[in-house]
């Protein structure tokens, strides 16, 4: 389907793109502030799943805020931008399964906290190629 410009992709085509990737951007709304910040992530089970230390991407999952989670690619001209609830991993033996599946995908430092992102709502785009 096109759109001004924009094939707009479907469900899956957005999933195999999140997948293929591991570095997005989490936006949250935390009181009256607008908040975007990067993150490494993993798609696992149809969900987004990340590390953190405290901060405001654990205060989102904690409070179990909507948020936005976006991942694009601009040399290949696509955006994925998904809508979903935040949720801490608190569940010991959920805790030990994601690390020890994502064990490699982690970046270096003290983030012991995980979190997911229920996906309700997932849309993708990709830019009509020039010329």
């Amino acid at each position: 389907m096109t759109s001004r410009g924009f094939d707009l992709l479907d469900a899956d085509e957005c999933l195999a793109l999140l997948a293929g990737r591991s570095f997005g951007r989490i936006g949250a709304k935390i009181a009256d502030d607008p908040v975007v910040l990067p993150v490494f992530y993993a798609l696992l089970d149809g969900e987004i799943v990340f590390r953190t230390d405290p901060g405001t991407k654990l205060i989102a999952a904690v409070l179990e805020l909507r948020v936005a989670f976006e991942v694009d690619d601009a040399d290949e001209g696509w955006s994925v931008l998904v809508v979903g609830r935040a949720h801490e991993v608190r569940a010991a033996r959920d805790v030990a399964s994601l690390e020890a599946r994502l064990a490699e995908l982690w970046p270096a430092g003290e983030r012991d906290r995980l979190v997911r992102i229920e996906v309700e709502r997932i849309t993708g785009r990709r830019l009509h190629p020039a010329g």
